[in-house]
């Protein structure tokens, strides 16, 4: 697993090849994968939520220029994603409770960031609203939770962790996570390419068997990129998702 960008990848490898180009209906939709639709309402509640986000955030800790279209286009590809992760995880028969994500969520922040709240003023600074940002954490979740049926034995090892977690109190001090807390979750963030390596294969399948469909209204969809990009005659102004969010702590 690995995130080197806020909702704009979501460790998911450029996945080559997939999505087909059916005729799709969107009325009311941003996109369809498979028989799930992602709503256009939902897509803007998300970006008027991470405009208003940035104005909380000092401004030379904003994003750039932030442009609502490339925000669409990074929701939107967001949110397919996390759908593609959610097909395969059932396929495989991973559940997670609430207590599983929250405590990735912690751990995520932590182990990434420093802190909670430095993850998530981050993420408002990129135009992502704090009640928003839940759907990094559930992808990076399920991604892990993929990764452990698939590939249990691909982790960093226990001396591994240790030197990255003293790397990190060196940094930022004292953790609210112990050692022994934080041990898995590092082995397998340091073990981001090799693991993602073994479940890039699983999610083209999925994105092969659930066709993915974006409305032409905000950009189209590009299997080479698994991401939404602009399109002649939308309302996108750039190529392509945009950088939002590189790791602090990662090493």
């Amino acid at each position: 697993m690995k995130f080197p960008r806020l909702l704009a990848g979501l460790g998911l490898a450029v996945l080559t090849g997939i999505a087909g180009t059916a005729c799709t209906t969107h009325a009311g939709a941003a996109a369809q994968v498979g028989s799930s639709t992602i709503e256009t309402s939902t897509v803007r509640g998300i970006v008027d939520r991470g405009f208003e986000a940035v104005e909380s955030v000092p401004a030379e800790q904003a994003a750039r220029s932030l442009d609502r279209a490339e925000l669409q286009r990074r929701t939107i590809t967001t949110l397919v994603q996390l759908k593609v992760l959610e097909t395969e995880a059932k396929r495989l028969g991973i559940t997670l409770s609430g207590q599983d994500i929250d405590a990735y969520y912690q751990a995520y922040s932590v182990l990434r960031f420093g802190s909670v709240e430095a993850f998530e003023t981050r993420a408002a600074a990129a135009g992502f609203a704090q009640e928003d940002v839940g759907v990094i954490v559930r992808a990076g979740a399920l991604e892990s939770a993929i990764g452990d049926k698939v590939a249990p034995s691909t982790l960093a090892s226990p001396a591994e962790a240790r030197a990255q977690y003293d790397g990190i109190v060196a940094q930022v001090g004292n953790l609210p996570l112990t050692f022994e807390v934080a041990r898995p979750y590092l082995q397998r963030f340091l073990a981001s390419d090799q693991r993602s390596a073994r479940i890039q294969p699983l999610l083209e399948e999925a994105a092969i068997r659930e066709h993915i469909s974006v409305n032409p209204r905000f950009g189209e969809w590009d299997p080479k990129q698994f991401a939404v990009v602009a399109a002649p005659g939308t309302i996108a102004t750039t190529s392509a998702p945009e950088p939002a969010l590189d790791l602090s702590l990662q090493s």
